[in-house]
């Protein structure tokens, strides 16, 4: 399990994010500081996930070159 701190500010942000997510072949998990998870290629669950006071995406594989904008 590979667990990214990333940080999505403008819907812009949240968009292109998802759209990153959704190629991703296997699961995206948006997750907070206290392990509560949303589906990282939902738009709907990434736009309420930036209101959390920390942001972590997790994954199986490897994306750090396709997030690391995001990365913080």
């Amino acid at each position: 399990m590979r667990k990214y701190k990333i940080e999505l500010v403008t819907t812009a942000d949240i968009r292109d994010f998802v759209k990153i997510a959704e190629s991703i072949p296997g699961d995206v998990k948006l997750v907070d500081g206290n392990d509560f998870c949303v589906n990282g290629k939902s738009l709907l669950g990434a736009m309420a996930a930036v209101e959390w006071n920390s942001l972590y995406c997790v994954t199986e594989d490897d994306v750090y070159s396709l997030i690391e904008k995001y990365c913080i």
